[in-house]
């Protein structure tokens, strides 16, 4: 049955569910699918260095500033598909993080993929924020996205069973 604001009164979410916004994050990725066709320095720059998150930056993606990804050879492939969170490398060696409105294909490398459970970080960064890499196996991103389903289906069960009666 559909909500009526009376329902909702006195309804809260526990300040220690509610997340910090920062103006540094560190975004843990799964290295991949492309990650092959950069140099060995390119993955260690992008994995070691802060960037910071460009004013060119809008809902298809953040372009990132700072150390540039060393190619092996070429940014370029046979367009393929991309989903949100999708890390590519283009030609000038900044990355540039697809979001929400991404496209659908893209023909550069993709060097890693932003874990599911971190996606919400980025899309609370404005220009001038930083962001650092952190690669993770994908078993363990598996493991943080169930954590972050069950931290939500806690403050989903916590809001519909206390209310602050006054």
């Amino acid at each position: 049955k559909p909500y009526v604001y009376s329902e909702l009164a006195g309804r809260f979410v526990r300040a220690l569910k509610i997340p910090s916004y920062d103006n540094e994050v560190v975004l843990r990725v799964v290295l991949g699918p492309q990650n092959h066709m950069f140099k060995k320095e390119g993955i260690d720059d992008f994995l070691e260095n802060i960037y910071t998150v460009s004013a060119d930056s809008d809902r298809m993606g953040y372009r990132l500033e700072g150390k540039e990804i060393a190619h092996k050879d070429t940014a370029d492939i046979i367009s393929d598909g991309i989903v949100k969170g999708a890390v590519q490398g283009p030609g000038h060696g900044n990355p540039i993080i697809m979001l929400a409105d991404c496209q659908t294909t893209g023909g550069y490398t993709k060097i890693a993929h932003v874990v599911t459970s971190d996606l919400w970080k980025i899309a609370q960064l404005k220009a001038g924020n930083k962001i650092q890499f952190k690669s993770i196996e994908i078993d363990e991103a598996h493991k943080l996205l169930r954590r972050r389903e069950d931290d939500y289906q806690s403050i989903y069960t916590d809001f519909h069973q206390y209310r602050i009666i006054g």
